[in-house]
């Protein structure tokens, strides 16, 4: 199966900037066992712009997506809980409604992979399959950045439906025993 690192395409600079999410967000519970201590739905700010071009997908400083692309991934993962987050622009009276996927944290890369030299950046990912298991999206694991990974199947549906913004990068794999699948 094929994996690949999700981001958001840095080529749209007017994409939305959360602001003041520090606080009414704690990183630490976004995750499968913690994520009951989230709200439901919440309004988050984002730096006023005239010209916001709401993306499908924005990684920083979590992972929040469109409905578009949350609906195609509950086709795949339908036990997959989020978070409603409305972001608001409110000088240029512009909002829109994203979600926060509660995605698990695995810890899957394998030795070959290369991080930097304080071992917080990573620079090129190698998936060890047989760690995955049947996830087909998930966050790496070990990392402060979210790092999301997510199976071609799912990208491909997201991206038949028209998504926008999202940058991904391919992730080599190799199973347990060393052998590239």
């Amino acid at each position: 199966m094929n994996y690949f690192l999700l981001e958001s395409d840095p080529l749209y600079t007017d994409a939305p900037v959360l602001q003041n999410w520090s606080g009414k967000i704690e990183r630490s519970c976004i995750m499968p066992g913690k994520a009951y201590q989230l709200p439901t739905r919440m309004i988050l700010n984002i730096h006023p712009n005239p010209h916001v071009f709401f993306t499908d997908i924005i990684d920083f400083p979590f992972l929040l997506l469109s409905r578009n692309c949350m609906d195609s991934i509950k086709l795949y993962e339908p036990q997959i809980v989020s978070k409603q987050i409305i972001l608001l622009d409110s000088e240029n009276r512009k909002k829109q409604t994203y979600y926060l996927p509660i995605l698990p944290h695995l810890n899957c890369l394998s030795a070959n992979s290369f991080l930097s030299p304080d071992r917080t950046e990573l620079k090129e990912g190698v998936l060890d399959v047989d760690q995955i298991d049947r996830n087909g999206i998930f966050h790496l694991s070990g990392f402060s950045h979210f790092y999301t990974v997510i199976r071609l199947d799912i990208l491909e549906s997201m991206l038949k439906r028209g998504a926008k913004g999202i940058k991904v990068t391919p992730m080599k794999s190799v199973s347990s025993e060393g052998r590239n699948v």
